[in-house]
């Protein structure tokens, strides 16, 4: 039977009990200074996270919120990958395209809002846009750097050996980018969800975001605390998979043994 390490039991405990006195701070304050003020108090979240649990409604707009953050996410990791093992091949693409990425990496995809609106109307179909568009270029940028980051005795090396192109990604490139690629993963998934979130929130779109408008528009403010809540888990779980598929993935890399070891 498997057991935990210790130093793993001692992150649990510290997360579990910093949530705790989390808890206990927001409900004195609430009750406390801030009893005027329409803030909800632990008892309401609960009882209405509680209440979300049983309902149909919110599991039909959680899927749809999940959907359009990993249809996006997809299509980002897709695209971005294969458009960053082209560039980070050749030196001139790499240098020609780079300053042209990091331009447009820093855009919020919440500029382009307005735009597909009125193109797609306030459907899932622009989440995932907005989705992919926000993560693709982080993706790119971290891609292109490992492919340009390999050693170059090592790929002069593979080419006097006469290696295919696909022996030479397989032993070479791979080994090398794959831990650039998964920290772009890890960027765009945590952004991945706060996207489409905005563009439920401000486009309309079916899901979570619009129904915390909802409840702000009702004065329900333990749904709103609530939906809050259930956006910090759904963040948690997404990063800890991620986390996860990372350390199985990269077992060999000597960041992730640190980890491990740790």
């Amino acid at each position: 039977m498997p057991t935990l390490r210790p130093g793993t039991v001692r992150r649990y405990a510290v997360g579990a009990a910093s949530i705790a006195v989390a808890a206990l701070l927001w409900q004195w304050a609430v009750t406390g200074p801030l009893a005027d003020k329409p803030f909800a108090t632990v008892p309401e979240i609960l009882g209405r996270l509680r209440e979300f649990a049983g309902d149909p409604l919110f599991w039909s707009s959680l899927g749809e919120t999940f959907r359009v953050a990993a249809i996006g996410l997809v299509l980002s990791v897709v695209l971005g990958v294969a458009a960053g093992l082209l560039v980070g091949q050749s030196d001139l693409a790499y240098r020609s395209t780079r300053v042209l990425v990091e331009f447009l990496k820093p855009i919020p995809p919440i500029v382009i809002l307005p735009l597909l609106v009125l193109v797609l109307g306030p459907t899932g179909d622009m989440g995932i846009f907005l989705v992919a568009f926000g993560g693709v270029f982080p993706l790119i940028t971290q891609t292109a750097h490992g492919v340009h980051d390999v050693d170059p005795v090592a790929a002069e090396t593979a080419r006097s050996f006469r290696l295919t192109r696909w022996q030479r990604v397989r032993t070479l490139v791979a080994p090398t980018a794959l831990p650039f690629v998964a920290t772009g993963v890890r960027i765009s998934a945590s952004a991945a969800l706060v996207i489409a979130l905005v563009s439920e929130i401000i486009g309309g779109a079916p899901g979570l975001g619009k129904d915390l408008v909802l409840a702000q528009t009702t004065g329900d403010y333990p749904a709103i605390y609530a939906l809050v809540v259930t956006f910090g888990v759904l963040g948690v779980l997404i990063n800890a998979v991620l986390a996860a598929v990372e350390r199985r993935a990269l077992f060999w890399h000597a960041s992730v043994r640190s980890e491990v070891t740790a």
